[in-house]
């Protein structure tokens, strides 16, 4: 077929493509039965629930939707009641649950009221589940709560869905209109590679667009040998593309795409990549990318570079810092003797709390997380979602130019269901403030890839102390690292706190010195470009330990990172180094003025052997239970 033919037929069925149902979110027939709680047995108690009294029970007001709503009413935190509903789901597919509630004095130090999927075996034994945060507090009104799950466990033989409040929480809420619906998987996943960092093409390049392209294909009935990848650059109103490439041979693992970038007025356009079906030119999906030329070689004041790397006013920088409540200047003389260069406060600073961190000579990291209409924290201006936007740009608006701004956070662990909201505050961000980056924090560490576009820098947040191994925090960094691509900044939320101040149990404290430190370099070595301590408030809160005993063995970590962070920001060639350990070691190496070192951490709590060889020298490494090594290899 010639070329132009072939293209001709291309377009067509791109400006034709529509899917029957939407990808990503639950769409189809709800599997729950009586999920708004109308039809009642003889004994007045919802069909198809098991809601034990007396904690549930049926009420006739507040209700959402219909006549009827299922009420939660407890005022004893040692009872912990399930209302539930067995669903019939497929093993290995993916499943949206939601559900609407109401709070009303809803207490306790978890989320609160939510829904969420549980999986067992033939034989009952617990597979896991989805557990979405909840609401709580003093008085909330109707909220949407739920989210994506991962797929259903193969093994899973029953599943149910549940209205609950978490543990040791007490007072009153309601559930109408509950959902579980199937998702049908999206086949086309794509990270932009290059250039990126929102897309920006300056002179000094790039000079190609690449885009890295996975598929997934359960709910395509294509053979993968039928398939091929088309990459377009088009203008941002549309017409014909300016360049394209194809790829025939699709690897549905990875398949990376490149496109010489052709010479580019200032303006908008998009990086369109197609999946479709052989010489026919069917779309079966597509993803598309904003790209920016700007003007002349003007460079943001703050931005990411191609290495992943923080650039502020000219020089690299690497965050460290730790998440804080509220900023006064009692709390900076004692962090300030930690050599932390950033904080992240919840609480989002005035223009005096502003004035004071410049004063400390530290950066901030700005929170607009709770700018979400009907969320726990939103501010009293957001009733409704078209509230958020002009509150996100005023805000940015009042403090992009300040000095102590290092970065916005927009996203504290929101459910990828919010992922068109999420979008749009970046979208918002990107416009009024061209000059720092956002980042957002996700515990959904295997969804990381739905919420690309929502961020510049991502960081996610393994707290494995005590009930898990401190080997987690290599596993989430390697995990976040390689769902962007290696192509966005990761600033990783190592875990300092004891779960304990949340959720009291047998057994809770806090991580050693020891763990702090192995999870710290853990994260590095899986490629941490920035770490966010979590938190200076949760120090102060722990009565196991107290604040003066921490707050020592936390600052002989944080100077070890500092006195290293030129050798991590260095971008200088390293020699090919080949280490042999188990998994749970973590290693890199990095050069600074021709000068190699080694960085090892093992993230078990039992000894380990690593091996380093390069070339002909060889070098064996016993490694402590959770130890670190920094070790010179020795010049280039």
């Amino acid at each position: 077929m010639r070329t132009g033919t072939w293209l001709c037929m291309f377009l067509a069925a791109s400006a034709a493509v529509a899917a029957a149902q939407p990808w990503g979110v639950g769409s189809g027939p709800n599997l729950v039965q009586n999920p708004g709680f109308e039809a009642l047995d003889e004994n007045g108690r919802p069909e198809h629930w098991s809601a034990p009294q007396p904690v549930y029970s049926i009420a006739d007001e507040p209700v959402r939707a219909g006549e009827r709503s299922l009420k939660y009413a407890n005022d004893d935190p040692a009872r912990y009641m399930l209302c539930s509903q067995r669903v019939v789901l497929e093993p290995g597919r993916r499943y949206e649950v939601q559900a609407w509630v109401r709070t009303e004095n809803v207490q306790g130090e978890d989320t609160g009221a939510t829904v969420c999927l549980e999986y067992s075996d033939a034989d009952g034994g617990y597979l896991g589940g989805y557990y979405p945060p909840g609401r709580k507090g003093d008085t909330a009104d109707w909220t949407e709560v739920g989210g994506v799950c991962p797929r259903v466990p193969e093994r899973a033989a029953e599943m149910r869905v549940l209205c609950y409040v978490r543990k040791e929480m007490t007072g009153a809420a309601w559930w109408d209109d509950v959902s579980v619906r199937l998702v049908r998987e999206r086949p086309l996943h794509t990270v932009l590679l290059s250039p990126n960092y929102r897309g920006l093409v300056t002179d000094d390049g790039p000079d190609a667009i690449r885009v890295r392209v996975t598929l997934t294909l359960d709910d395509v009935d294509v053979p993968v040998p039928e398939l091929a990848l088309v990459l377009s650059l088009l203008p941002e109103d549309g017409g014909e593309p300016l360049a394209m490439a194809r790829v025939d041979a699709v690897d549905p693992e990875q398949t990376d795409l490149q496109m010489p970038l052709p010479e580019l007025a200032p303006g908008r356009y998009a990086a369109r990549v197609d999946l479709v079906r052989g010489q026919t030119g069917e779309v079966l999906a597509t993803d598309e990318w904003r790209i920016m030329r700007r003007e002349g070689d003007d460079e943001p004041t703050t931005y990411i570079d191609e290495h992943n790397r923080l650039i502020v006013e000219g020089e690299p920088f690497f965050p460290l810092g730790m998440y804080c409540s509220g900023v006064t200047e009692t709390l900076l003389e004692t962090y300030t003797e930690a050599p932390f260069n950033c904080l992240m406060p919840y609480a989002s600073p005035d223009e005096a709390g502003m004035d004071l961190i410049e004063r400390y000579g530290l950066k901030c990291i700005y929170s607009i997380k709770d700018f979400y209409a009907g969320t726990q924290y939103a501010p009293a201006s957001i009733q409704v979602v078209g509230d958020e936007e002009p509150a996100v740009r005023e805000r940015v608006r009042r403090y992009r130019e300040h000095p102590a701004l290092l970065a916005w956070y927009l996203n504290d662990e929101r459910p990828l269901s919010m992922i068109d909201q999420l979008e749009a505050h970046q979208r918002w961000v990107e416009e009024e403030d061209p000059n720092h980056p956002t980042w957002v924090v996700l515990y959904q560490v295997n969804d990381v890839g739905g919420y690309i576009r929502s961020f510049d820098a991502i960081g996610t947040d393994p707290y494995p102390i005590p009930n898990r191994s401190a080997a987690m925090a290599g596993e989430w960094a390697e995990t976040t690292r390689e769902a962007v691509g290696d192509a966005r900044p990761i600033w990783m939320v190592p875990q300092v706190h004891n779960w304990g101040v949340y959720r009291g149990y047998e057994g809770a404290r806090p991580p050693t010195a020891a763990e702090v430190r192995s999870m710290t370099w853990q994260c590095i070595c899986e490629g941490a470009d920035g770490l966010i301590y979590y938190s200076w408030q949760d120090l102060h809160r722990d009565e196991t330990t107290p604040f003066d005993e921490r707050w020592p063995e936390l600052k002989a970590v944080v100077e070890e990172v500092a006195e290293q962070i030129p050798v991590l920001l260095s971008v200088e060639p390293t020699p090919e180094l080949e280490v042999q350990a188990p998994e749970t070691v973590r290693w890199t190496v990095r050069t600074l003025n021709g000068t190699s070192w080694l960085f090892l951490a093992n993230g078990e709590a039992e000894p380990a052997r690593a091996v380093a060889r390069a070339g002909d020298e060889a070098r064996t490494f016993d490694l402590a239970a959770h130890e670190v090594r920094i070790e010179e290899w020795g010049a280039r």
